[in-house]
């Protein structure tokens, strides 16, 4: 992942805050190709791994924890991190016949 500057991630953090944005965000980075878990983990640190843990009531090390790719999170601890984007976990039927 490139390096961005203090400015970028300052103003993302900001724009993250907002559920919109925030959805769009993590929907752009799976759509670039990033697994549930690496995107998670880009976006919960640009938020603020801190403040994320506050929103989703588990301690930080929990949150570290869950978004580093050498753990398996549970289902439970997914959902969890998805609430406070609204969304949830699914399964979609693939385009292919």
């Amino acid at each position: 992942m490139p390096t961005r500057s203090r400015d970028w991630s300052e103003h993302v953090s900001k724009e993250l805050k907002d559920l919109d944005y925030a959805q769009g965000f993590l929907s752009g980075l799976l759509d670039e190709g990033d697994d549930l878990q690496t995107a998670l983990g880009r976006l919960i640190r640009l938020y603020g791994v801190k403040e994320y843990a506050k929103l989703v009531k588990l301690d930080s090390p929990a949150v570290q924890r869950a978004i580093d790719p050498k753990h398996n999170p549970t289902k439970e601890t997914l959902e969890k991190l998805l609430a406070p984007l609204k969304l949830e976990l699914g399964v979609k039927p693939t385009d292919a016949a």
